[in-house]
């Protein structure tokens, strides 16, 4: 299942459970990007970490995969790796 998440944090999901971690997921995201607007290194760290644990509960309790979520992170890589490439060759172009 996930690697990412250990017997803590399953009891945390399956106490709370999807709806309500969701939820306390948005307000972590909401955090994080007030975090990244306020440039404070710590705060922003603290809250990656909130969304990090929010996000591993909620692949647990939605059953997905850490290795599902890999192979669409490679194609997105690879096809943002394809993006800057063509990018690159347009202005040689130039």
């Amino acid at each position: 299942r996930c690697r990412m998440i250990n017997e803590d944090l399953k009891y945390i999901a399956d106490h709370y459970g999807l709806e309500h971690q969701i939820g306390k997921c948005k307000e972590e995201l909401g955090e994080l990007i007030e975090a990244i607007d306020s440039l404070d290194e710590r705060a922003i760290i603290e809250e990656i970490a909130d969304v990090e644990i929010m996000i591993s509960q909620i692949k647990y309790l939605r059953d997905i995969p850490d290795e599902q979520v890999d192979v669409i992170k490679k194609y997105k890589i690879s096809r943002q790796l394809t993006r800057i490439a063509k990018e690159q060759s347009n202005e040689r172009d130039n």
